[in-house]
């Protein structure tokens, strides 16, 4: 039998309280998912994916499945587009042209290394920046210019700015300007012009000559003006071959970098050098001194070549000096290195050419230099036979007081006997 017993008062009273907290708990438990459901809802459509459901417990769990999905998806697109950021910026870093991009209001957000480095430059001033700026404003509001500024240096510079605006589907983002340094292509035009009229004067006296003598001893009866305009007419002949050979072997340098190296006598390359420079010293009375080097001395590399460079440095010692004085060509071996010198008592080279002296074309300028001729690329071949040897190549002048070059190369095998003296030329 049960026996029933009546509630009291307290006890309806705790009973409701706890149906009230269950409800209340409950009612939290559903608002909470709701807004939750929405709160998940309003993020998936701002990532466009408008189609998840979030309503009930296994709608919620479904779309949480989805959207967890999407993160990764989302995650991933961001990493990629780190990653194609830093390509991007990597490959315009490695562009040789300067690069600098703005933004739509035409402020950099971003240039290379070449940019940064051609704009910070002393010399360049407030001037290339101020284009840069100029061009940004310009390409953020669409329009597509150029422009170039000269800047002073050291060294002085010549740069040309390409602007063009980037555009989305929608609007102009910003701009791009490309920075060309076009001061190596201007050198390399001005060096070709004068090389044109260099080798043009080079070859235009010895022609006229050719053609003079030639006329003149058509008519010449006397046998010993003959002997000597047929000499002077063989003099020009070489002068032009060797103009000629000048060309033809900065071509095979330029083909042929390394050559193939055996032992070359040094006393042989110096030998065959003065040989060829004899009759422009003669002509000034100039004496060639060149204490022969000991005959087992040698060095590795290509004797054509190193006889060249021997002979350009006299030839310019020669033309370069006065008449009746001494051109002194000396070799020696320090350790595992042989130094052929070249010292002449000549006008000297200004401080200021010095560093471009072994230009191909380059000519230091002057009155004194103008009338000895030439066409500015013997130095340039001494320069290139060292580095084809993995030598080096030094000059020491002052003006007035004559110059001093000396050729390093590798030293080679000494000869077991001394080589026999060989015919020069």
């Amino acid at each position: 039998m049960v026996v029933e017993m009546p509630l009291s008062n307290a006890d309806v009273v705790v009973v409701a309280v706890a149906a009230a907290v269950v409800l209340v708990a409950f009612l939290w438990v559903l608002l909470s998912r709701r807004a939750t459901a929405r709160r998940l809802a309003v993020l998936t459509a701002r990532m466009g994916e408008s189609d998840l459901q979030f309503g009930g417990r296994a709608g919620l769990e479904t779309g949480l499945a989805k959207l967890e999905r999407v993160v990764d998806s989302t995650v991933s697109v961001a990493s990629e587009a780190r990653s194609g950021k830093s390509l991007l910026e990597q490959a315009l870093a490695a562009v040789p042209q300067g690069v600098v991009v703005g933004n739509d209001q035409g402020a950099v957000v971003f240039q290379n290394a070449t940019a940064a480095s051609l704009l910070s430059e002393v010399g360049s001033g407030s001037t290339a920046r101020d284009a840069v700026q100029a061009l940004l404003v310009s390409a953020a509001d669409g329009k597509a210019d150029s422009s170039s500024v000269k800047v002073d240096g050291p060294p002085p510079r010549t740069l040309r700015f390409q602007a063009s605006p980037l555009h989305d589907e929608q609007r102009t983002l910003g701009g791009i300007v490309v920075i060309d340094d076009q001061s190596t292509i201007d050198r390399h035009e001005s060096a070709r012009r004068e090389f044109v009229d260099n080798i043009g004067q080079e070859l235009k006296r010895p022609v006229g000559a050719l053609g003079l003598l030639a006329e003149t001893l058509a008519a010449e009866k006397d046998p010993a003006v003959v002997a000597r305009l047929s000499r002077r007419l063989q003099n020009e002949a070489q002068r032009v071959s060797r103009v000629v050979d000048d060309l033809m072997l900065l071509s095979r340098m330029d083909a042929e970098e390394h050559p193939a190296p055996e032992a070359v006598p040094v006393h042989l390359i110096v030998a065959q050098a003065a040989e060829r420079v004899r009759a422009a010293a003669q002509d000034k009375d100039i004496t060639v001194n060149f204490g022969e080097p000991p005959q087992r001395l040698t060095v590795m590399g290509d004797r054509r070549q190193l006889v060249a460079a021997v002979y350009n440095l006299l030839d310019n010692a020669v033309k370069y000096s006065p008449a009746r004085s001494v051109v002194e060509v000396r070799g020696r071996q320090d350790g595992d290195w042989v130094d052929v010198s070249v010292r002449d008592q000549g006008m000297g080279i200004p401080e200021a050419d010095l560093e471009h002296i072994f230009e191909r074309f380059y000519r230091v300028e002057g009155a004194r230099a103008r009338h000895v001729g030439g066409t500015g690329l013997g130095l340039a071949i001494v320069r290139h036979v060292v580095g084809n040897h993995r030598g080096e190549v030094r000059v020491k002048s002052e003006e007035g007081q004559g110059s001093t070059f000396v050729v390093r190369l590798p030293a080679g095998p000494p000869l077991a006997a001394p080589a026999a003296s060989a015919k020069a030329g």
